[in-house]
């Protein structure tokens, strides 16, 4: 039986995650092939401005819901089976290595040779630069007010 992530939602896959599969598949064939697979790389940057290298290892079952717009993967990053991952989220710089079952929430920022374990969830906008156990969910502090102005929106006569 296959362990899928729990939070999949189900929707038809017909963008950024196929090219990437095929652009992966054809990579570690031969120079000619590897061409190609560079070419669809483009593909994604210019149809769904996903930058996912071919170089990346990704495992089964890739989500990207809302079309993945806006993702950035640095080709060190390795990523398990059956993750999600929303628009706006970089994942760069050092080879971070995302286990099984993970969820990244809009805009989540992941920099350096961190590990992020199995059935993580990160929530939206948070920065990530040290490694995660096992079912953790991280998300960003609270925001806060440091000032308030004292704006009003009706003139005064």
């Amino acid at each position: 039986m296959i362990n899928r992530n729990p939070r999949s939602v189900p929707y038809f896959s017909w963008g950024a995650e196929r090219i990437y599969y095929i652009s992966n598949a054809l990579y570690s064939k031969n120079i000619v092939l590897r061409f190609i697979a560079l070419l669809l790389k483009r593909l994604n940057q210019l149809i769904f401005r996903v930058n996912i290298p071919p170089q990346v290892s990704i495992g089964k079952r890739l989500e990207l819901p809302h079309g993945g717009f806006g993702l950035v993967i640095h080709h060190d990053t390795k990523i398990g089976d059956d993750a999600i991952i929303f628009h706006n989220v970089t994942i760069g710089n050092g080879g971070a290595h995302i286990k099984d079952r993970v969820y990244i929430g809009t805009g989540a920022v992941i920099i350096g040779a961190v590990t992020i374990g199995n059935d993580v969830t990160i929530g939206a906008n948070t920065v990530i630069n040290f490694d995660v156990a096992d079912n953790s969910i991280v998300v960003s502090p609270k925001a806060i007010i440091i000032e308030k102005n004292n704006f009003s929106t009706t003139e005064k006569n």
